[in-house]
């Protein structure tokens, strides 16, 4: 019988578990989950988060393209807690061509206009940790469509440089999805970068420029249309101000 008469059929599924009991157990002994903070989530947070756990596809300590974070800490922080206003000033910094849009319910909204489309609800907020769950359809390059929960851990290594790290628990919608990513793992684990990397790519840039060069920063945010100018006002009073240590 060949593969795919076998994918196609009622084994499919069978071939699916398999794998991923065999991923699983790799990881059963460590529990990557248990990061996170499940007892200190509303109902509604936790309600998001069965979603994913424990039935996550698989685990994955992102790659992180900047680690390291050369920026004011009360100016990164701002920026990761409001990431429409974040993408407001990324724009004319030339740092991405699109933007994040907040939403009634507190999520973001998010369009690369490149074939990937996806939305973050923040989840939890405490000192030195964000809690989000992400949904998003990515077709560009290796399509994945599904959802995940988002742990990003931070801290001021040293005065003015702080230090991340990103875990994601990703859950494959379609089982041949499932199956594919399973079986080309690495190809996978480069989108999951990829896109995760965007949450804190953006501003950890912004950030960097923002700290280094506030002067430069500073007449951009004030030559942005009133609107614009209006939704950043905060950040920029925030830039404008001395620098608070952690």
């Amino acid at each position: 019988m060949s593969f795919t008469n076998n994918v196609g059929g009622r084994r499919a599924p069978a071939i699916v578990a398999l794998i991923v009991m065999c991923v699983s157990g790799a990881l059963a002994e460590n529990k990557p989950e248990d990061i996170i903070p499940f007892e200190k989530l509303d109902a509604a947070a936790q309600a998001r988060l069965r979603l994913v756990i424990p039935g996550y596809t698989f685990y994955r300590k992102v790659q992180l393209t900047h680690p390291l974070v050369r920026s004011r800490y009360d100016v990164f922080e701002y920026l990761i807690n409001n990431l429409d206003q974040c993408s407001i000033v990324a724009q004319p910094l030339k740092i991405v061509e699109y933007r994040s849009v907040r939403r009634p319910d507190g999520s973001y909204y998010a369009d690369n206009r490149k074939g990937a489309v996806g939305c973050i609800w923040p989840l939890r907020a405490a000192p030195g940790e964000r809690l989000y769950y992400a949904q998003g359809d990515d077709r560009e390059g290796n399509m994945v469509v599904g959802c995940a929960v988002v742990m990003f851990l931070y801290r001021a290594k040293e005065p003015g440089v702080i230090e991340g790290e990103l875990h994601a628990f990703v859950k494959i919608e379609s089982w041949v999805q499932k199956l594919l990513a399973l079986l080309f793992m690495p190809i996978v684990t480069d989108t999951v970068d990829r896109r995760f990397n965007e949450i804190v790519n953006v501003p950890t840039r912004v950030a960097e420029m923002a700290t280094a060069e506030p002067a430069n920063v500073l007449p951009v945010i004030d030559a942005m249309p009133p609107k614009d100018r209006e939704m950043v006002a905060e950040f920029r009073k925030l830039l404008a101000t001395p620098d608070k240590k952690p």
